[in-house]
């Protein structure tokens, strides 16, 4: 397979918004861009992959872009979490599912998980505040004066009236009024510097937010060529800054994997008519955890000089959680067609995906499909 045509032949959907801070309005915007790298002119499909607790109905998209092949378009999300939503962080990816040809979109249809042909963007972060404290109301200090000049008329009164000492008419008892007992005020949050963690390895990072008193949150993998596998390349709360101890710190870690080893099928064999192989793979790292799965078909363009067999660009693309996986069957045209026509040959390709939707170098298999 040509790595390159591997991995510019297709959809993808980026960001470089990793976080984002909702204001007390609980509403802000984050722009995507698709790159159309296919041969085909079309509205991609737009929802939404959320993390615990995120709810996909806080994102909306008004304007959906229809780049033509080689281009790129920005997409608006729209975020608008409820108010009565609990602050914190919250994550959600955006998740794209290409425009489909009218044998594939067949396909799709007659398929149990058509969600697994789209592409999925970084995970961005969405950072809900807390609603402000309601203004504490002053004690009305004006009830407790206008008492004290009520006694103070009285006394007077009574002393004009019976000089000579005089007891007068028992009078009512005027209620003391109650001192205002200070109530206990919250304890102070205390801030303490945030240890900066670029660099580090996630054990060491981790072992200096908890002496600094903070909490290692979720760990990311993804590909950085600018540092060596295994170090922090991002934290949450930036390094050197103040933040209340107690406090979550998530950690990006730069990563590298081996590419696929395909154990089943066996490379040049064949499928008996109607079926596509299930597809085995060993993956010598432990912490990949989902795998991009793609189909190229083998075209034939016959010319004067004779027939020449190539690969397409990917016409199907699904995601794999474990490390085996049947994909698609494609539709194939045997059919010559204006000197074109598709000899029964296809290739799979298997990529490790990181935690931002990144895929590695492909391992693959080819197999001739019996019909």
């Amino acid at each position: 397979m040509n790595d390159k045509t591997d991995k510019t032949e297709k959809w993808v959907i980026t960001t470089a918004t990793p976080e984002v801070t909702l204001g007390q309005d609980r509403a802000a915007e984050v722009t995507f861009t698709i790159t159309n790298q296919s041969r085909r002119t079309g509205r991609p499909g737009i929802d939404f992959h959320t993390g615990q607790d995120t709810d996909a109905s806080w994102f909306s998209v008004e304007e959906y872009p229809r780049p033509k092949p080689g281009a790129t378009a920005p997409l608006v999300v729209k975020i608008n979490v409820p108010q009565d939503a609990p602050a914190g962080r919250y994550e959600f990816q955006a998740r794209l599912t290409p425009p489909l040809a009218l044998g594939a979109q067949r396909d799709a249809e007659l398929s149990d998980a058509p969600e697994e042909t789209s592409v999925l963007s970084r995970r961005v972060a969405v950072v809900v505040p807390a609603p402000p404290t309601p203004e504490k109301k002053p004690f009305p200090w004006w009830i407790v004066v206008a008492a004290a000049l009520a006694v103070l008329v009285i006394g007077v009164i009574t002393w004009v009236v019976w000089p000579d000492g005089e007891q007068p008419p028992a009078a009512p008892q005027a209620s003391a009024s109650a001192t205002p007992e200070a109530s206990a005020s919250a304890a102070p949050v205390e801030l303490v510097a945030v240890p900066k963690l670029i660099g580090l390895p996630p054990n060491d990072a981790k072992a200096a937010l908890a002496k600094a008193g903070f909490v290692a949150g979720t760990i990311q993998y993804g590909w950085d060529n600018s540092r060596g596998p295994g170090a922090v390349t991002r934290q949450s709360l930036p390094g050197g800054a103040t933040a209340a101890k107690g406090s979550t710190v998530d950690l990006g870690v730069s990563a590298a994997a081996a590419k696929p080893v395909i154990s089943q099928p066996v490379t040049n064999s064949s499928v008996p008519p109607g079926r596509m192989p299930n597809v085995l793979w060993t993956q010598p790292d432990s912490w990949p955890v989902r795998w991009l799965i793609t189909v190229q078909i083998e075209r034939c363009t016959r010319s004067a000089f004779g027939e020449v067999c190539q690969p397409t660009p990917p016409v199907s693309s699904q995601i794999a959680t474990a490390r085996e996986f049947t994909p698609a069957m494609p539709t194939l045209n045997y059919a010559t067609v204006n000197n074109v026509r598709d000899n029964g040959w296809v290739i799979v390709n298997v990529q490790v995906l990181d935690d931002y939707g990144t895929g590695t170098e492909a391992g693959s298999v080819r197999v001739y499909l019996e019909h």
